[in-house]
């Protein structure tokens, strides 16, 4: 289960957000859908994963898909991590309120949300999933790795 203490405290604010929005009374769980267009596993050469020298664990798993909310990753550090209003065309208007850009947020959940000459073609996109927990029955495998 997720544990809202294991976050930066600079993003409680965006977990709060979006446990709220799914109605989950917990931190959600994140994990990778798709990666540049791709399904599979993350390429665990690829840097980013987590702070360089880092250890950590890819897990592979399959859970319900009524349990999973897909979004776009993309959007999400555009609008919800930046604070900023989440537009077709990325255009970021003067003079909005909070609540407004709070309710722009919701399109990261439409993953065909937006012109594809800002956000590029869906087919390409990187799709997070959250999901309220995982459970030891729905993991397939896992990998120990130190981050690059």
């Amino acid at each position: 289960r997720g544990d809202l203490r294991r976050t930066w405290h600079s993003q409680r604010p965006l977990y709060r957000w979006l446990m709220k929005t799914l109605g989950y009374d917990r931190t959600p769980i994140w994990a990778w859908h798709t990666r540049n267009g791709r399904r599979g596993k993350p390429d665990l050469r690829e840097s980013g994963h987590l702070p360089p020298g880092t250890p950590g664990v890819r897990i592979e798993f399959d859970a319900p898909d009524e349990l999973v909310t897909l979004s776009r990753f993309d959007m999400w550090g555009w609008g919800v991590m930046n604070n900023w209003y989440l537009s077709p065309d990325g255009e970021d208007p003067d003079g909005l309120t909070q609540e407004q850009k709070c309710e722009s947020w919701a399109n990261i959940f439409d993953l065909e949300f937006g012109d594809p000459k800002m956000w590029g073609m869906r087919e390409e996109a990187t799709i997070q999933a959250t999901l309220p927990e995982l459970r030891m029955e729905w993991v397939r495998t896992h990998t120990h790795f130190t981050a690059r």
